[in-house]
């Protein structure tokens, strides 16, 4: 028999998304209710797939399926040059425009007084090995225009400033404020292919 503490059950897991409120949650759940079995199983089979089988690329620190991602092990990406992100919602939003051929990094944030994110949880010191031991010739530093974005940038210039790599910030086409991951195609591409050494 049906028992209404299920629903606000799954209902609170789903208020844990990004963005979900109650509306969207019941929403959900009404979809989920009114869809065949074989879909409802499908979508639970995915869930826990992503849990159990996708895992962090131990180089660049995208999500893969497997040690290394096909991102950094595609033989036809310039491998001289890194496009550090905050998070792997730029590396898909970057790839879907097309407009970068190189390799990623993802810091997994930036620095942020206010959220408690610190260097040491970043994926700072990982990209300075990466730079040590590659041969890395440009660094596109693409954190976002925030505020925490910029200072992350700027951070992470100042260590590579020891180093001999060409160090570029995207032309500011991108309006300050702005999250990558939300950039129209033509605004990255734009950025990218006007992008700045920083001096």
């Amino acid at each position: 028999m049906y028992h209404p503490e299920k629903l606000k059950s799954l209902m609170r897991k789903f208020m844990m998304f990004p963005g979900v409120g109650e509306k969207t949650a019941i929403r959900f759940i009404m979809f989920l209710i009114q869809s065949p079995q074989s879909f409802v199983e499908s979508l639970a089979k995915d869930i826990i797939d992503i849990k159990t089988k996708i895992k962090l690329c131990q180089k660049c620190f995208f999500i893969s399926e497997n040690y290394i991602c096909r991102i950094c092990s595609d033989e036809t990406r310039d491998k001289t040059k890194i496009c550090v992100v905050e998070s792997i919602e730029d590396v898909i939003s970057v790839e879907r425009a097309g407009i970068w051929d190189g390799l990623y990094h993802v810091l997994w944030g930036v620095l942020s007084a206010q959220e408690g994110a610190d260097v040491s949880q970043l994926k700072i010191k990982e990209l300075i090995s990466r730079i040590t031991t590659e041969n890395i010739r440009e660094v596109l530093l693409f954190t976002d225009t925030t505020v925490e974005g910029e200072a992350t940038a700027m951070y992470i210039k100042k260590l590579l400033s020891n180093f001999d790599v060409k160090i570029t910030r995207p032309a500011y086409g991108i309006p300050m404020g702005m999250e990558v991951e939300y950039l129209d195609p033509a605004t990255l591409k734009r950025a990218i292919h006007a992008r700045e050494e920083i001096k």
